[in-house]
C-alpha cells in the first residue's frame, strides 16, 4: 500500500497529466474544479459499488470507468475499508438528489470555462464558452431556469436574461414563491420568449383524445401528454402573475393548411388577450388584431372581415356568440361559418377547414398550440 504522502503526489501528478493530455488532444481546454462535499451524498445514480481502502482508490476506479462522473465514499461501520459508489451524474446535473448524509463524502468536478487556447498573431484567444448551465466571466453564475431551484419568472424573462438554450423545457416560478414548474418555451419564433399554454397533437388519427381543460394555470406542466389546455379562468390567473401582452395561435394539418397568427401590439390585439383571459365577455374585432406569421397559408387569416359569421349581424369578431364558457379558447376560437374554423373540442379537430364543407383528414403530427408572451 502506498504511503499517504506518496498517494497525494501521485493524485496531483495524475490530474496534471490528464489536463496536459486534454490540451494536447484538443485546442479547447475545458477547466474543471475538483470539489469535495463532506457529509453529502448524490443519491439514486449509482452505477457501481465496491469496498475500497480509501478515497484515492475510489477516485482511480471512477477514472477507469467511462460512465463515472462523480463518486460517494461512505464509512463502512467498524470495517477498516470504505464503501465506494460510482455515479453516472453530478450534483449539478441532478441537484434534487444531492442531500446531506452525515459520515459520507461526495467527490465530483464542476465544469468551468471552456476556452479556445489557439492563439492568433495578436496573442488574443479567439473566444470562450461556459458549461451550458453556467455563465459569467469565471463561469460561476448558474443560468436561470435550468434547475427547479433557480427558476426564471417567465420564458420572456429567461430570454431577456440571455439564459436561453433554445426551444425546450425550462423551470419558471410565475408567482415568485419558490414553487417552480417545468414548462415548454419557444425561444425562436418571432423573437422568442413564448410560453406554451395549450397543445393538442395527433398521435392516433383514428381516435382523437378526449380532454378536460385544466382549472389551474399550473396545468401547463402537462404539455408532454399532447392534450393539454387550460380554462380562461386559469389563463386569467396566469396573466395576473406574468402580465403577458400577446398570444399566438398556431395549428397545422399535414394534409391541409397552417393557421399561424400573433396578436398585434395595439389596442385590438390587447382586446383579444383580455377576451381569452376572461377579463371581458365582449368579443374583440378580428381585423387589425393579429399579424400573420411567415408559415401561415390559411384562408381564415385572409378573411378576417368574415369572422364570427354565426347567423347574426356580428361579423369580423373573434369567438362565437354561443361559446362564452371556460373553453372559448378551443371551440370556434376563430371561424368563418361553414368554411374555415379553429376547433379542438368534441370529436372533430379543425384547422382552417370545416366538417360540412372541405373537411381535411387528420394525420399523425397535426397540432394546435397556443402561446403567451
Amino acid at each position: 500500500m502506498l504511503p499517504r504522502r506518496l498517494k497525494q503526489l501521485v493524485f496531483v501528478s495524475f490530474h496534471i497529466f490528464l489536463v496536459v493530455l486534454f490540451v494536447v488532444a484538443n485546442n479547447d481546454f475545458c477547466a474543471s474544479v475538483f470539489e469535495t462535499q463532506v457529509d453529502f451524498t448524490l443519491f439514486d445514480h449509482v452505477i457501481n459499488k465496491t469496498d475500497v481502502a480509501d478515497e484515492f482508490e475510489c477516485q482511480l476506479k471512477c477514472m477507469g470507468n467511462n460512465s463515472c462522473k462523480s463518486f460517494n465514499v461512505h464509512r463502512n461501520g467498524n470495517n477498516a475499508k470504505k464503501l465506494c459508489e460510482l455515479n453516472n451524474k453530478t450534483r449539478q446535473m441532478k441537484p434534487g438528489d444531492f442531500k446531506r448524509n452525515k459520515g459520507s463524502t461526495y467527490y465530483g468536478s464542476v465544469q468551468g470555462t471552456c476556452v479556445d487556447v489557439s492563439r492568433q498573431r495578436s496573442g488574443k484567444t479567439k473566444g470562450s464558452q461556459c458549461h451550458p448551465n453556467y455563465k459569467g466571466k469565471l463561469c460561476q453564475t448558474l443560468r436561470l431556469s435550468h434547475f427547479a431551484s433557480n427558476p426564471g419568472k417567465s420564458c420572456k424573462h429567461i430570454l431577456e436574461a440571455n439564459d436561453s438554450k433554445g426551444d425546450g423545457e425550462y423551470w419558471i416560478d410565475p408567482e415568485g414563491k419558490g414553487n417552480s414548474l417545468k414548462v415548454y418555451c419557444d425561444m425562436k419564433t418571432d423573437g422568442g420568449g413564448w410560453l406554451l399554454t395549450s397543445i393538442f397533437m395527433v398521435d392516433n388519427p383514428t381516435t382523437p383524445p378526449a380532454w378536460t381543460a385544466e382549472p389551474s394555470y399550473r396545468g401547463i406542466t402537462k404539455f408532454t401528454n399532447h392534450k393539454m389546455g387550460i380554462t380562461i379562468s386559469a389563463m386569467k390567473e396566469l396573466r395576473g402573475h406574468l402580465r403577458f401582452t400577446q398570444m399566438r395561435f398556431h395549428c397545422s394539418k399535414q394534409q391541409g393548411r397552417t393557421f399561424h397568427v400573433t396578436t398585434a401590439a395595439n389596442s385590438s390585439g390587447e382586446a383579444v388577450v383580455e377576451y381569452f383571459s376572461n377579463q371581458t365577455n365582449t368579443r374583440p374585432d378580428s381585423c387589425l388584431s393579429f399579424v400573420r406569421m411567415k408559415d401561415d397559408n390559411s384562408y381564415l387569416s385572409r378573411n378576417c372581415s368574415r369572422w364570427g359569421n354565426d347567423r347574426s349581424s356580428n361579423f369580423g369578431k373573434w369567438g362565437h356568440r354561443n361559446e362564452q364558457g371556460e373553453t372559448r379558447l378551443y371551440d370556434l376560437t376563430a371561424h368563418v361559418d361553414k368554411h374555415y374554423i379553429w376547433k379542438t373540442t368534441g370529436i372533430y379537430r379543425l384547422c382552417d377547414d370545416n366538417k360540412n364543407d372541405a373537411f381535411i383528414n387528420l394525420s399523425k403530427g397535426d397540432f394546435w398550440k397556443i402561446f403567451v408572451r
